[in-house]
């Protein structure tokens, strides 16, 4: 694997045990899942981690992508989720006590930057497998800005992006800072923006009605780091909207958890089942570090993951 570079955190300055360290976390979270003035819940902070850690690969000269916006979109959560949950998410599912794996902290940063790059991928093959018009749909989109970087997306008629009204605001508050500044690289397709709740609203009903989607071309969905955020039942509903929604030759891309209680959400085999049922064949399933999941950021020769990872559907 590449190095990992190790990065300072102030939080656990001065700390020394597993206990300190933990404490010190917990009082960061009990703070950051409060919802803020501007709405944003716990969820939505996340989007800004995500941020964070795409500009920290960014950096790298052996980057797997290059996102110029992401150092925009990461205040004033990014860095302070990244560091305080990452003592936690190091014992819980990238380097547990005697595993042995070799993350320490970084393994989310690691995590964060393959699955962008994963699902890059994934974006591209379809875009390159389906003729004629297509669309691509990031459902919980966050402040995701592939449509001005990622260049296959050139080739798509739109690119649709669901989140909150207070994640959305957030998002276009800044973009629009940028715009007016002449730092807003051109987009690589047009962008439709819907503001929705997917655990409260149907995205059939939004979609649909308000916004005219084109169920008539293949869509390819994504669906990163958004099921563990969700019920059971608004899965379920989830799933069986997309697949109302989507043509023969549409693709799903996946994330999901293992260790969700099941009571908040399906497993990913009763997702299988679920999906198969609407006419989804699997097309794939990765684990974290598995070969075509690690891009030289998993440690070699060490255990894949067995908690997070990426499942890839194409509707029949």
């Amino acid at each position: 694997m590449s190095s990992i570079p190790i990065r300072h955190r102030p939080i656990f300055d001065g700390l020394e045990t597993g206990e300190d360290k933990m404490a010190a976390a917990m009082k960061e979270y009990e703070i950051l899942k409060n919802t803020d003035e501007d709405g944003l819940d716990f969820a939505n902070k996340t989007s800004m981690w995500i941020a964070f850690e795409r500009d920290l690969e960014s950096k790298r000269e052996d980057r797997l992508f290059n996102d110029p916006l992401a150092k925009h979109f990461s205040e004033p959560y990014g860095q302070r989720l990244s560091d305080a949950m990452s003592f936690g998410l190091q014992v819980g599912v990238f380097d547990p006590p005697g595993s042995d794996i070799g993350f320490g902290l970084e393994g989310h940063v690691m995590y964060t930057a393959a699955r962008t790059r994963l699902i890059n991928d994934h974006i591209e093959k379809w875009m390159k497998g389906v003729k004629g018009d297509k669309q691509v749909i990031n459902v919980g989109a966050g402040v995701d800005t592939r449509p001005y970087w990622l260049y296959c997306l050139s080739h798509a008629t739109s690119y649709w992006e669901i989140d909150t009204v207070s994640v959305i605001k957030y998002k276009h508050t800044i973009l629009d800072g940028l715009e007016k500044k002449g730092q807003l690289p051109c987009l690589m397709c047009p962008i439709r923006t819907v503001s929705m709740d997917v655990g409260k609203e149907s995205i059939v009903n939004v979609l649909s009605e308000a916004y005219k989607f084109d169920t008539s071309i293949p869509s390819c969905w994504i669906l990163e780091g958004l099921i563990m955020y969700l019920k059971r039942a608004d899965v379920e509903q989830l799933m069986d909207s997309i697949s109302q929604l989507s043509q023969t030759s549409s693709y799903l891309i996946l994330n999901f958890s293992t260790n969700m209680p099941a009571t908040s959400s399906p497993s990913i085999d009763e997702l299988d089942e679920l999906l198969s049922v609407a006419n989804w064949k699997k097309v794939d399933r990765l684990m974290f570090g598995e070969e075509g999941f690690h891009y030289d950021r998993y440690p070699k020769n060490k255990p894949a993951n067995k908690i997070v990872g990426f499942a890839m559907y194409e509707k029949e």
